[in-house]
């Protein structure tokens, strides 16, 4: 295999007609977004395939070459891999096209693409007929993209085709939209930055951010503590660490501690949780043993979805994927979150990658807060059962005892040993208080937490008792 970085249109050139001239394999390029595989046999193109798509709909296969390769005339960076041989589902060209034709060709798809854009704004706008011509019917209702890609002509005289005719009063803008192959955007918008806790009343906060349905993350900021609470269109779906302490510190902020509210709009919200995973496929490993460039063309080859994180000093990167789709990059540094344009390609010290797995935990912190008050309630009334329960705690994968209070062993996966565990304690309380009085205890311990978990939207996981 043979890797390296493209930093201009000539390195394209002297690539596939110097070393991969004798070569017959396939070069894949990341062009920020996406990949586009080129199949190449001693400097002539001969297919192309883009991304992890299986199939092509369309007659004209070098215009959509053509169009998906012209950000290079743009932006002519780019990752890049060559593997010898035939790579599967290759759409083949009719006609194969030369390095040198295919710079030339894309030099003037751009300049030409660009025009047209300054009248479309987007190549998603969907035309209609105003006035009848002949093959009129070809592009209504269509979008720009499907025109330029399915038309018989060739790219660039199609791409004036349709300046003449939107000039001219024959075609016009029907509407715009984003199908789901288009690129997701990720938004990113701190609300609150470094605000003092104490100043802030949490519950407020909290119950603010169930009714305006808001998405992104909580980050609480203390000297020795840090939590990031998740939340998904107005639902808590998770905390990290997962702690339940953190119902505590929303009944009393700690001193020094500082807020920050960012809003996060689409999917993202969920990718980035993935930092936290226990269960990465690279861990730590120093940036001198992997190239990057590989492993973005890898996740679009095969369609992941899942976040690299990169980091240097001062600062880590997190490049964030899915479906094989390039949806964003954020950089976390002393100064926050901040989206990024540009990948990291300076000195890596090291790296994580994680695939895409499901990350909520409120489940799991809930359980966490009522097994800690079941236990504190059995300390408070048979402290010579201690023992038994220790000795429980020890013998749990999921579980364990530390200073004072149950925490988890690890991330827990489902439900495994802890309802077990949460009926062990549950019978114990039982036979050593009662119903009754157990009922007692558990409305006086939970009594201050109450409006913190209704608004938190709990009331699935902690059956509250009546007032």
């Amino acid at each position: 295999m043979i890797s390296g970085y493209l930093s201009s249109r000539q390195d394209l050139v002297d690539l596939l007609n110097g070393c991969l001239f004798n070569r017959v394999g396939t070069l894949d390029l990341f062009l920020g977004v996406k990949v586009v595989s080129l199949y190449t046999e001693r400097g002539l193109i001969k297919g192309f395939k883009l991304g992890d798509s299986d199939e092509i709909n369309t007659e004209n296969k070098r215009s959509m070459l053509l169009y998906h390769l012209s950000e290079l005339m743009e932006n002519p960076e780019a990752f890049f891999t060559f593997k010898e041989g035939k790579r599967e589902k290759i759409f083949e060209l009719e006609d194969s096209i030369s390095v040198e034709e295919l710079v030339l060709q894309l030099q003037l798809v751009h300049s030409e693409l660009k025009s047209l854009m300054e009248r479309v704004i987007t190549p998603m706008a969907v035309v209609k007929v105003i006035k009848n011509f002949e093959e009129a019917s070809f592009y209504d209702g269509k979008n720009v993209y499907q025109i330029l890609v399915s038309s018989k002509n060739s790219l660039v005289e199609e791409i004036r085709r349709l300046k003449s005719l939107f000039s001219s009063g024959y075609l016009d803008i029907n509407q715009f939209y984003n199908p789901e192959f288009l690129k997701e955007e990720i938004k990113l918008e701190y609300l609150m930055k470094g605000v003092e806790a104490d100043r802030v009343n949490l519950i407020t906060l909290l119950e603010s951010f169930h009714f305006s349905k808001f998405s992104g993350i909580i980050q609480i900021m203390g000297g020795d503590f840090e939590f990031e609470l998740y939340y998904k269109k107005g639902r808590l779906s998770a905390i990290y660490p997962y702690n339940s302490e953190i119902f505590d510190f929303f009944l009393t902020p700690k001193k020094n501690s500082v807020l920050n509210v960012i809003d996060i709009g689409g999917d993202a919200i969920d990718l980035l949780m993935l930092k936290h995973s226990e269960e990465k496929v690279v861990s730590g490993l120093p940036g001198s043993f992997l190239e990057l460039g590989k492993i973005l063309i890898g996740m679009g080859t095969e369609g992941r979805t899942g976040m690299i994180t990169t980091y240097s000093e001062g600062s880590k990167t997190y490049i964030i994927y899915k479906e094989g789709l390039l949806l964003g990059v954020v950089e976390d540094s002393e100064d926050g979150l901040k989206l990024v344009k540009s990948l990291p390609v300076e000195e890596i010290a090291w790296m994580d990658i994680v695939l895409y797995q499901p990350m909520e935990n409120i489940r799991d912190v809930i359980h966490q807060f009522l097994l800690n008050a079941i236990y504190s309630i059995l300390l408070k009334h048979a402290g010579h059962l201690n023992h038994i329960i220790l000795a429980q705690l020890a013998s749990s994968d999921v579980l364990k005892y530390h200073e004072g209070v149950i925490v988890y062993r690890r991330m827990p996966r489902g439900e495994e040993g802890v309802f077990g565990f949460l009926q062990f304690l549950l019978d114990l309380s039982y036979s050593v208080l009662g119903n009754e009085r157990l009922e007692r205890e558990l409305e006086i311990a939970l009594q201050p937490y109450r409006d913190i978990l209704k608004i938190l939207k709990v009331e699935e996981y902690l059956m509250l008792p009546e007032a």
